[in-house]
């Protein structure tokens, strides 16, 4: 099929180890394995993931020689370089990859000249609402929704709970659900890989090994899963915390181990381009998440096999630990409360078939499979089109 040259362009900050990242990434190759012209967009070339860009994949970095140290900072300095890079190259579809990104290719886009002809996508991959959910805070998350979200041709929402969330910022027509998929197979193989670490040596006389992985930032709550464990010191209850961060970030939770008493009980392993292999010798899987979109950790863990304890954060969550009875849930920023929650977890049995069942109904075919037909349905109807195209495919998505 030919679609003139006009490409789906999808965009992120850069490449740096994040879920966002992944999933664009993945979207991507998909489209490309489909025939679909399309190009990753960054403002900086580099990061971990980058070598997981396959060759047929175009990369387009549109950042200028000036930078900021602050992604956002950043992002706000290059929001002329990406109008330039817009107005230039005339993509038919701009797909923003998170939520990180919706407003500077919004204000991008119009400063372009080419918002009539070029098509805005958003892909909502977070909550705005930071944590417990207040009044001010629900103000805010919902003029925020409506900043990014409210000039969007269409905006795609990981997740039911967040689609139900930001439906206040644009008509119901222009929104729908494609929640997010893991590769069981790839899962498989990678999981039987061997990893070395004292706190999974079976021979050794330990507790549980907790672990948990993403970010070290505010949002994945990793302070408040040390603190949790500084309260289940009868367990020996071990935690492995998976992925990098800010310098000051890691020092903070060094520092917080230490204060809590369990600095020989915390293992800060930064990056791993394999999680599995650790996710898949550890006993519990841990979220300790303020918020989330829908959280690409939780359904890695249950193609594990492992039982999980998860945050009751917007949004996500639930929707996973729910449907299938795979875990429990603990209240959010509450470290009392995780404890608690735990402490329950390690005293239920559940077996790894039951958790593999669950883990099955998360696809990553299924997943990839709609948003390769919503983006080529894009380039086919092309400009205006795109409202009837999302309601049209709205009513096919189950969500998963």
């Amino acid at each position: 099929m030919q679609y003139n040259n006009r490409i789906i362009a999808i965009g992120n900050y850069d490449f740096r180890p994040s879920g966002t990242v992944v999933k664009s990434i993945e979207i991507a190759t998909a489209c490309a394995q489909a025939g679909l012209p399309v190009e990753l967009w960054v403002v900086r070339d580099e990061g971990a993931l980058r070598a997981r860009v396959p060759a047929d994949v175009p990369i387009f970095a549109v950042g200028s020689a000036a930078r900021l140290r602050n992604r956002g900072g950043d992002l706000a300095l290059n929001i002329p370089a990406l109008a330039a890079a817009l107005r230039r190259r005339q993509p038919a579809l701009f797909l923003s990859g998170g939520n990180h990104l919706h407003l500077a290719g919004r204000i991008a886009l119009r400063l372009s000249g080419q918002r009539h002809s070029i098509q805005f996508g958003a892909r909502a991959s977070n909550s705005a609402h930071h944590g417990k959910v207040t009044h001010w805070r629900s103000v805010i998350g919902r003029w925020n929704n409506r900043l990014k979200f409210g000039g969007a041709d269409f905006t795609v929402a990981v997740s039911h709970a967040l689609a139900q969330e930001i439906q206040e910022a644009l008509p119901r027509s222009k929104l729908a659900v494609i929640a997010n998929g893991v590769d069981l197979a790839k899962v498989d193989r990678l999981a039987s890989a061997p990893f070395d670490h004292p706190f999974l040596d079976k021979r050794r006389n330990g507790g549980p090994v907790l672990v948990t992985m993403g970010r070290i930032t505010r949002q994945k709550g990793f302070d408040l899963l040390i603190s949790a464990l500084g309260r289940l010191h009868d367990t020996g209850a071990r935690l492995m915390i998976i992925g990098d961060g800010a310098h000051d970030q890691v020092v903070a939770l060094r520092d917080l181990a230490e204060k809590e008493g369990v600095s020989d009980r915390v293992a800060l392993l930064g990056y791993q381009d394999n999680p599995f292999a650790i996710l898949s010798h550890a006993d519990l899987f841990v979220s300790a998440s303020r918020w989330e979109g829908a959280s690409n950790a939780l359904i890695e863990a249950l193609a594990c096999g492992m039982p999980i304890v998860a945050t009751d954060c917007p949004t996500g969550n639930r929707e996973v630990i729910e449907a299938g009875d795979c875990g429990t849930l603990a209240p959010v920023e509450d470290a009392i409360g995780l404890a608690v929650a735990i402490r329950k977890e390690l005293q239920t049995k559940r077996t790894e078939i039951s958790q593999f069942a669950e883990a099955r109904k998360w696809s990553l075919d299924h997943c990839l499979d709609n948003w390769v037909n919503l983006l080529s349905d894009c380039l086919e109807r092309g400009s205006g089109q795109t409202v009837r195209q999302v309601a049209d495919v709205r009513k096919h998505l189950s969500g998963r």
